[in-house]
């Protein structure tokens, strides 16, 4: 009988060794939103992980168009949480575009969890524009 509990403990203690793993890599979130004005649109997506009580910004990237000529637009990208009648803006960026962009936050770019998060890229193409709004939860 002392062997057989002997055994299990020794089972036991090594079935809690295997289940012991070292930490996983937060899971990256991505989303997309789309806009349209007329002929002229946008794609916006932002990708996040959630950890330790908020969701932190890895990046996003947007395309857009169509562009005539060697006319370039303009891409706006806004991330902000809103907690009771407060908003705070963590990130705040423009930047010519003739199609493609990507914007790479600082790793101090955080949502809190508890609050309602928005990333917004604005389009405009100098005739038309649209905004794109992403959730962040």
């Amino acid at each position: 009988m002392k062997t057989a509990v002997k055994a299990g403990l020794a089972a036991v203690l090594a079935g809690a060794t295997v289940l012991v793993t070292p930490a996983q890599a937060a899971t990256i979130v991505q989303r997309t939103a789309v806009c349209h004005a007329g002929g002229y649109s946008g794609t916006f997506t932002l990708r996040y992980d959630t950890s330790g009580g908020y969701h932190r910004i890895v990046n996003g990237y947007t395309t857009s168009g169509p562009y005539i000529g060697d006319v370039a637009g303009k891409v706006s990208l806004r991330i902000s949480y809103r907690t009771g009648s407060t908003t705070q803006t963590v990130y705040s960026q423009s930047a010519p575009t003739t199609g493609s962009t990507t914007f790479t936050m600082p790793s101090t770019t955080t949502v809190p969890i508890t609050s309602e998060g928005t990333a917004a890229a604005t389009f405009d193409n100098g005739t038309e524009s649209c905004v794109a709004t992403i959730l962040i939860r």
